[in-house]
This record gives C-alpha cells, structure tokens and sequence, in this order.
C-alpha cells in the first residue's frame, strides 16, 4: 500500500491551479485564501497522520484496533476475519466462508490449508442429509479443545466469573458480591481465578477478558473511571499479574468497558445467525445503572486513540437536560439519569420521592407489575422508553450508523419500552430522515458473555497474527 503524501505535497499543485485568475484581483485574493486554507488544513491532516502511526507502531499487542492497523495491507484482518466465523458458526463450508468474506473460494483454501497444517482448525463432516448422495460436505471448525478462556464481569452489586473451552461450554463458574474496596475486590477475583484454574486444570488458559462497569484506557488494561463504584485509574490487568506469577508471560489479560465487551458479543452472535456482512456497522447500547455505547466500523470495535482515552462513545452523559438531575459523574442532566434503569424507580416514585425519603422500588419489582397490569409501573418504563429513543436519536445523528443493538438488564422491560423508544425516535430529525432499526440484543452479552467474548476475540487475534501465510 502506497504511502500517504506529505502536505506540502499535495498542495504544491494550487499555485499553478490559480494563475489564470491574476487579471481578476477579487477573484485571484479569494483563491490565494481558499489555497492558504487548504494549505493548513492539510498540514493539520498531515500532523495526525503521523500521531496515528506512532500510536499504532507503539500500541501493544492487547489492543485490538492497534494490532489491525498495524497490520493493514496483509492477509491477519481476513484471516481474523476468517477465524471469527468459523468460532462463531463451526463447523462452516468453505463455500460459506468465501461468500460471507467476499473472496474466492480458492483464496479461503489458500488460507485455511496452514491453518489445518498447524492443527488451529480441523475439518468436520456435516450430519448426512436424509436421501442425499454421495459424500456428506465437509466443514471447519477451531480445534482448540484444550483452550480455556476466563470471562470476568465486574457489575455495581455482584462479579461474575466463567471458565469456557473452545465451544463455549462452561468449565468452572463463580459468583460474588462485588466488594466496595477496588483492592478487596482485586483479591477476591484473584482468588476465584485460581479456583477456576484448578476445575480446568486440564485445559490450558489461552486469555482472560475482564468487562467493567466504566470507561478503559486505549491499552485495555485499566479501568479510568467506574463512576456509580467510586473506582478510579485501576490498573486490573497488572494487578491480577502481580497477584499471581504465573500470569506475567503465559495468559493476556484484557480489560473493557461493559458496553465494549457487549459489542464484541454482538459481533460474535451476528456472524453466528448470520446478521449483516463481517465488516457491518451498528451501534450497541448497554442499558443497566447506566448507559454505556459502544461502536462497531467494519466489524470491528471503535476505539479512541490513546489521546482520548476512554472518551470514545461514552453517551451516557451526554446532557440533554440543562440543569436536571444530578448525575454520579458531577454533571446535570446526563441521558442515564433519565434512561437507565434506577430512572424507572423514580419516574414511579414520581413527586413522593420529593417530598419524603422513601425507598425506591427495583428495577425488576417494577417490570414484574407493569406485567401484572399496574398502569403507574407501565408508565414509567414508558417514560424511560421514550428519552432512550431520544438518546439513540443523538447518537445516530452524531456517528451516522443508523442500525442499533439494545442490551442490558433494561431488556427485562423490553416490552414495555420498544414502542415508546421508536414513537419519540420517530418525530426527531434523524427518525425522520434516516432508515434507522433498533433491535433487542443478548442480555448474556451486557454481562459473562461480552467478557468471555473479549477473550476469545484476542485469542483469536493473536492466531492471525502468528499464521503467516502467502497474500
């Protein structure tokens, strides 16, 4: 791939673009302004061309987009790309391969064939269809059968942790109380982390993706900053490391914002069903205490350079209220104090909150008795049905990807807020003049099943990269 040219370079050719206008001075001023604009827009362009590429050339292996771009213009994004599917739908045809990747079948054989070579996939044979002839089609799945993965889901009440193999079946599970104290609650993951070792001991762990409830730093080892936990800068990765020796070379431990780990998820169930094309775009809106927004461009996640760190899409608090309530990050007016899911307790609670401190109904007590018929409970899910679709109205107008995953424990009054989210969508500009959808995700992908997800995605990631075969 050819590289790009300086801007000096480009814009050496508009002196000789405006010569023919030297008898007109008005003219000829206006064209000497637009070129000197150019000129500096393009120096600008230039600037973060190369704060692009020191970034990429200096991100480590753990990130994601790093690694992708790094190695743009070779065959890892396909062969990814290749790996994500067959994960996801094993065992696929190869003649499935080559039409959702959108290349030849005799470029998936050239591909594949290292890959059987060094035993990362094998080839499986369909079950015989009943009066078919001949030899059944073969298949490809990931042979991986003693790759363990550890998915850690770090939630406001409660951490959960899951052990899987290569096909997704649970090894080892553990629940526990999330502890107030970041440092207590580092201890306690650790110690459960060496409890599912010792269940799996017969599977080697290949990564281990941890999901938080907050925003991370662009090397997806860190949480920034867990507003609703009052956790700040806390170095996850490296202190699981620290804790236990035996992770500080072997196992690659990635840590990501719960909405982030939840698009990984829906990326993953959209190739198994079959949903849009490898490299779609939507967006994945993760609703609990909450909201948090996650990017998908191409198939891959979005996420901010390492000047914005943990900035990317973080809507949550976004104000769409000048001076409303009072938001755990110190802002008024945050889109999650009128669209999570406590919003639903105080829309019920309604002006008694006000005047007397009472305790507001759960989340799940309200949803179970707008099932049971209670107008005041259907209401208020109505109500934070109706600022979602405000939100989501916001972020299609401010990204430009009109297709939106919804997921969360907000989905268990799913049925209740769908048709006010699309009614306000409706009457905002982007409801009016965009083809948008908005559809129900996996509640297993707001939780274990993104963190699991996140490590699978890395695993899978680092295959690519180390299979280096023929472009």
């Amino acid at each position: 791939m050819s590289s790009l040219p300086e801007a000096d370079e480009l814009v050496g050719t508009f002196p000789a673009a405006i010569s023919g206008v030297e008898n007109y001075p008005g003219i000829a001023l206006e064209a000497r302004e637009q070129t000197e604009e150019t000129r500096n827009n393009l120096a600008r362009l230039d600037s973060r061309v190369k704060r692009a590429r020191e970034r990429h050339s200096n991100s480590p292996p753990s990130n994601l987009r790093s690694v992708l771009s790094a190695t743009s213009g070779t065959s890892t994004h396909t062969r990814y790309s290749l790996l994500q599917i067959i994960h996801a739908a094993q065992p696929v045809s190869r003649v499935e391969l080559a039409r959702r990747l959108g290349i030849k079948r005799s470029r998936v054989s050239e591909i594949i064939n290292p890959l059987l070579a060094a035993g990362v996939c094998r080839e499986t044979s369909f079950e015989q269809v009943s009066g078919r002839l001949g030899r059944p089609p073969v298949g490809l799945s990931l042979c991986a059968e003693r790759a363990c993965f550890i998915g850690v889901s770090i939630g406001l009440s409660h951490t959960h942790l899951r052990a899987v193999n290569a096909d997704g079946n649970a090894l080892a599970e553990e629940r526990f109380d999330t502890p107030a104290d970041p440092m207590a609650a580092i201890a306690a993951i650790q110690s459960a982390l060496e409890r599912l070792r010792a269940e799996a001991r017969f599977h080697n762990v290949s990564a281990i993706g941890v999901s938080v409830p907050g925003p991370t730093d662009a090397r997806c080892t860190r949480l920034l900053h867990a507003p609703h936990l009052g956790w700040h800068n806390l170095a996850i990765a490296d202190l699981l490391r620290l804790h236990d020796t035996r992770m500080s070379d072997s196992v690659p431990i990635i840590v990501e914002s719960d909405a982030t780990a939840a698009a990984v998820y829906e990326g993953r169930r959209r190739m198994r069903v079959r949903i849009g094309g490898v490299g779609s775009d939507f967006v994945v809106v993760r609703v609990g205490t909450g909201i948090g927004v996650a990017l998908v461009l191409g198939g891959e996640v979005y996420r901010s350079s390492r000047l914005g760190e943990g900035q990317a899409c973080d809507f949550g608090h976004m104000t769409i209220a000048a001076g409303g309530k009072l938001c755990a990050c110190g802002n008024r007016g945050c889109w999650e104090r009128y669209a999570s899911a406590p919003s639903v307790g105080a829309f019920y609670a309604g002006r008694r909150q006000q005047v007397r401190d009472i305790r507001l109904p759960q989340f799940t007590e309200i949803v179970l008795r707008a099932e049971g018929g209670e107008v005041r409970a259907q209401r208020a899910l109505q109500r934070v049905g109706a600022y979602l679709g405000i939100g989501i109205s916001n972020v299609i107008l401010a990204l430009g990807v009109t297709e939106i995953v919804v997921t969360g424990p907000i989905l268990d009054g799913w049925r209740f807020i769908k048709e006010p989210l699309s009614e306000a969508m409706s009457k905002t500009l982007p409801g009016r003049l965009a083809s948008w959808s908005v559809e129900a995700g996996q509640p297993a992908g707001a939780g274990i099943g993104g963190a699991v997800a996140v490590a699978v995605s890395h695993y899978l990631l680092v295959l690519a990269s180390q299979m280096r075969v023929a472009a």
